[in-house]
């Protein structure tokens, strides 16, 4: 009798638990820009199933390519309101959240790999900071080419680009204003609408790395590029403090240090990546222009001019300081090529 008791007492607990509903798996969305196929849409899907291992399904990353989340500035506001967890952004769509991080591309300012990983391994910390201090982490900081001009007839000087039409990606009307005071026609086109911009005739130039150029296929209606490279690009994955404060604590570390396989994975790759955008495009047609020594000197005089209009404006002072310091200190070690 006592054991028929505890039994029926038993089944209904028993029954009662695998009635409960599963756990749901956490779900984090990250979008980028980068089409589906891309070295960084392709990164974020492997880190998307090394998530998956890991957390054995119990926190999952959903991985929106291609733009289908809106243009950098969507993105922000996605992360802003919580719509979105991360995004894969260049320093344009970070510059919405700390305009800071547009020092690394002043023109004319960095000019060699070299120098650029010594300015990055060096600031990294004052630019997680300054995200820290808004909510978000700074994650997979790594570099994505340099921007050269592209152009339907060739861009040798300065007046070359001013006679033309110059679509420069949305984002930022400061940019576009910025880009006129110094001389120059500028368009603001939504990154999807670059290639239609230049089929049309909306445009005749824009600028971007050689992979971005490939990838888009821009370099098809503008087969003309200047050798002279203007500033790096650099990228990385920002996420929302509150979104990581979710994962489960035991799964946090193992998890967030697959960004760091992330960030040296794609800073590995993108020199070889670029170089064979490059190639490719050649094998298509596009030509690319030395540019002469009193040519570049012209080139930087302009750029120099926009400095003047975009620091302590676009850009705050006190990170472009940061930036030109740590390049005068690489140059006084002697490592600069020249």
């Amino acid at each position: 009798m006592a054991r028929r008791a505890i039994r029926n007492l038993l089944f209904p607990i028993l029954l009662l638990f695998l009635c409960l509903p599963a756990a749901e798996a956490l779900t984090l969305k990250i979008a980028t820009l980068a089409p589906v196929g891309s070295p960084w849409s392709e990164s974020l899907r492997r880190l998307s199933a090394e998530w998956d291992r890991i957390s054995e399904g119990q926190v999952k990353l959903k991985i929106y390519a291609g733009g289908i989340a809106g243009e950098e500035a969507d993105m922000i506001r996605k992360m802003r309101i919580g719509q979105l967890d991360g995004a894969a952004l260049t320093q344009l769509g970070w510059g919405l959240l700390d305009p800071g991080i547009l020092a690394l591309s002043t023109p004319f300012l960095i000019q060699e790999e070299g120098e650029l990983e010594y300015v990055m391994g060096r600031s990294r910390a004052y630019f997680e900071s300054r995200l820290e201090t808004a909510g978000y982490r700074l994650f997979a900081f790594s570099k994505a080419g340099w921007i050269h001009f592209f152009g339907r007839e060739p861009l040798i000087v300065p007046e070359d680009l001013m006679r033309m039409k110059l679509g420069v990606p949305a984002g930022d009307a400061d940019f576009v204003d910025t880009w006129r005071r110094i001389g120059f026609n500028a368009f603001s086109l939504p990154f999807g609408d670059i290639l239609t911009g230049l089929q049309s005739g909306m445009i005749d130039a824009f600028y971007a790395p050689p992979l971005v150029a490939a990838t888009f296929q821009w370099f098809g209606p503008a087969r003309h590029m200047t050798a002279l490279p203007i500033a790096p690009v650099v990228g990385a994955v920002v996420m929302r403090s509150n979104s990581l404060d979710r994962i489960p604590v035991e799964l946090r570390e193992a998890l967030l240090a697959t960004f760091n396989h992330l960030g040296g994975r794609l800073n590995t790759e993108m020199g070889s990546l670029a170089e064979e955008a490059l190639s490719a495009m050649q094998g298509q047609g596009l030509q690319i222009h030395p540019v002469p020594a009193e040519a570049a000197e012209r080139w930087r005089r302009v750029g120099g001019q926009g400095i003047q209009v975009v620091l302590g404006r676009m850009i705050p002072e006190e990170p472009y300081d940061l930036i030109a310091e740590l390049v005068s200190e690489y140059g006084r070690r002697g490592t600069r090529k020249e």
